[in-house]
């Protein structure tokens, strides 16, 4: 399967707004509150957030990588954080999961960065997997997130704002 690797274009918006709610359904988990207006309202012009990569065969799109730029204190370099990576069932095997991630990794060294970084929900063997494949280090730590009720309690305790 022939494809190529570009950055991520507005009009890719419907399409990687697909492919998150795929990756989701891949997790078990609900489609996120993500769509096309959001990856065009984020990912470019005055209130962006995050970086993309797309890999495309034919003028379609089978996958996607979104980043941020990201810094490690432990290290003292900056770095990309990839929120996403996917690829669709059809051009898995195809070395474009590859190729995307070598794409985060020169666009990390372009940046002066050292490092990426990312995460796998556990159940994910098939990511695990490729991962260990391509012979990324798992690191032993856990995640935490804040959000929601709890996010608006602990800002509302705050003095900070």
């Amino acid at each position: 399967m022939e494809f190529r690797v570009r950055a991520l274009l507005e009009k890719d918006a419907q399409r990687v707004a697909e492919m998150a709610a795929a990756l989701s359904a891949h997790e078990g988990m609900p489609p996120p509150p993500f769509d096309a207006d959001d990856v065009i309202r984020y990912g470019f012009g005055e209130h962006k957030r995050f970086d993309g990569i797309v890999a495309e065969r034919d003028s379609d799109l089978i996958g996607y990588a979104i980043f941020i730029n990201s810094f490690n204190i432990g290290l003292g370099t900056p770095g990309l954080h990839m929120l996403d990576l996917y690829v669709e069932d059809r051009a898995r095997g195809t070395g474009a999961g590859r190729a995307l991630i070598g794409a985060v990794a020169a666009e990390t060294i372009a940046r002066g960065g050292s490092w990426v970084v990312w995460q796998s929900l556990p159940t994910n063997s098939v990511a695990i997997e490729f991962y260990n494949h391509i012979g990324s280090r798992q690191y032993q730590a856990a995640d935490f997130e804040l959000s929601g009720l709890t996010l608006n309690e602990m800002a509302a305790e705050s003095s900070w704002r």
